[in-house]
């Protein structure tokens, strides 16, 4: 009986775990934000979609470090730190298995889908609670790690 208890809780174990880990991420990601001196630089030309993130995408790479990487992985295969716990699987942006046509155009894992996903969580549009919803984010941000996250297709 006490297994049986056990291996319910995983999902929800994995899920407060994801919680804990990106919050820690944002701390310290607005805390290196506040100790760094501002300074302008020149972002790098866009790489091809075909070859991974697009090397200008810095601001899109960073709210995926925070937000996405523990458990979709550093190059979105689905296999960061917390994916062996999750059930189903995080999905794998490199092939791009998106499920998810959030805005009825018929192409599913457009940048609106994206953005609405990560707004509003999976379990909203039929998908796996345990992809939480971010929905304070702004809409720079959405903007930005949806385009970061379709850049990481056929890398």
């Amino acid at each position: 009986m006490r297994s049986r208890t056990l291996a319910g809780a995983m999902p929800l174990m994995a899920a407060v775990f994801l919680m804990v880990v990106s919050c820690a991420r944002e701390e310290a990601e607005q805390a290196n934000q506040a100790a760094a001196p501002a300074t302008e630089t020149t972002p790098a030309p866009a790489a091809s979609h075909a070859t991974g993130p697009a090397a200008g995408s810095d601001a899109g790479a960073k709210v995926y470090r925070a937000y996405c990487e523990a458990c979709h992985g550093t190059t979105g295969r689905g296999d960061g730190a917390a994916a062996e716990a999750l059930k189903p699987r995080p999905a794998d942006f490199a092939i791009g298995a998106f499920k998810y046509d959030v805005n009825g155009n018929g192409a599913t894992g457009d940048i609106d889908d994206i953005k609405a996903i990560v707004h509003d969580g999976a379990a909203k549009h039929g998908g796996s609670p345990l992809m939480a919803p971010w929905p304070t984010l702004s809409p720079d941000q959405l903007q930005s790690i949806a385009e970061y996250v379709k850049s990481l297709q056929g890398g």
